[in-house]
């Protein structure tokens, strides 16, 4: 596989976080906007199921991983005392406050469960999970909520979500303040989302980071572009375009997956890479961070040799592919009450 020198920095198109991707990847690190330093490229924990969890972490860290990103609901609320089983002093940890805990003293309770559950005083960096709310039913369609309204679906009424989104981000610039995290961010924010909360007069703690779905058929220019107008490092989760039932919502769209596309393909071939590590690579010179999963040992490696680079009409390849707004969201496509706006 080609290699960039050591000392070869990488054109990226990010103006937000500076990446510094010097050395082998996992030494790579991003320059957050309060001067904390996060790797780059991270390993996931989402979906990982309890029993093969702790040996996925395991051949992570052999690998050389230092960033764990996880949350207080993953695994039904087991996969932080996994985490901190498994993790190492220098390891950078993620962990996500739920959304059925917004407010300032449900946001505290979580956070305070998520240090309990990792062993730790102190967490890297603490994420708002989602900006929607907390509600009481897992089976959802837009004719209940044309006949009933949506208010079946909370557990709070969704006329104070905005007002409570802000009492959660207050408790997370509290718990920074006192050095509870390192950093602070959000998640699966929308644009609207992320301008109303930097808009907001009472905030005191501007976020680092956010963590959004994003690849090449979802690109998300619009919080991506106001991300890099306020040095807010933007993290990628599901950067190969999903697994599982990925394959047939692809179909539906007249998609091929991502890791099966020409444009990945054909780069995969000219660097002697996997095209996971080229969708990867893609991210990274677009100037995220990413935290790829996986189960497989070889895989696991696999998708941390990224130091090769791809040229112009290969990235202008793979940036063609964007289906525009949210049509080429995979996750959660169909639970659209996490990401709705409210009043």
């Amino acid at each position: 596989m080609a290699e960039t020198s050591p000392r070869k920095k990488a054109k990226t198109g990010a103006k937000a976080a500076p990446l510094d991707l010097s050395g082998p990847p996992l030494s790579w690190t991003a320059t957050l906007n309060n001067g904390v330093a996060m790797p780059v490229v991270g390993f996931g924990t989402y979906k990982l199921k309890e029993g093969e969890a702790g040996s996925a972490i395991k051949h992570a860290l052999a690998a050389g991983y230092r960033l764990l990103d996880t949350a207080h609901v993953y695994c039904g609320g087991k996969m932080e005392p996994i985490v901190g089983k498994a993790k190492t002093e220098d390891v950078f940890l993620i962990t996500k406050q739920w959304r059925g805990f917004h407010g300032h003293a449900e946001t505290t309770k979580c956070l305070n469960q998520s240090l309990s559950r990792l062993k730790v005083d102190k967490v890297d960096l603490l994420l708002m999970h989602w900006p929607g709310p907390g509600y009481s039913a897992m089976g959802r369609s837009k004719e209940r909520i044309a006949k009933e309204g949506i208010e079946c679906y909370f557990k709070k009424g969704h006329e104070d979500i905005a007002a409570v989104r802000l009492e959660t981000w207050r408790a997370m610039e509290d718990a920074y303040l006192a050095g509870k995290c390192g950093a602070i961010g959000v998640s699966n924010f929308s644009a609207d989302h992320l301008r109303k909360l930097l808009e907001w007069e009472g905030l005191r703690v501007k976020p680092a980071v956010l963590q959004n779905e994003l690849h090449p058929y979802l690109q998300q220019k619009d919080v991506v572009e106001l991300c890099a107008e306020h040095a807010i490092l933007v993290q990628a989760y599901a950067s190969l375009g999903g697994q599982d039932s990925a394959a047939k919502h692809w179909a539906e769209l007249d998609r091929p997956p991502l890791l099966e596309h020409p444009a990945a393909a054909a780069a995969a071939k000219a660097h002697g890479a996997t095209p996971a590590a080229v969708l990867l690579r893609w991210a990274v010179q677009k100037g995220y961070a990413v935290i790829p999963k996986s189960r497989d040992k070889g895989r696991i490696r696999a998708n941390t040799e990224l130091g090769f680079v791809l040229d112009d009409a290969e990235m202008a390849a793979l940036d063609a592919l964007d289906l525009g707004g949210m049509k080429g969201r995979l996750c959660w496509r169909k639970d659209e009450l996490r990401m709705m706006e409210f009043p």
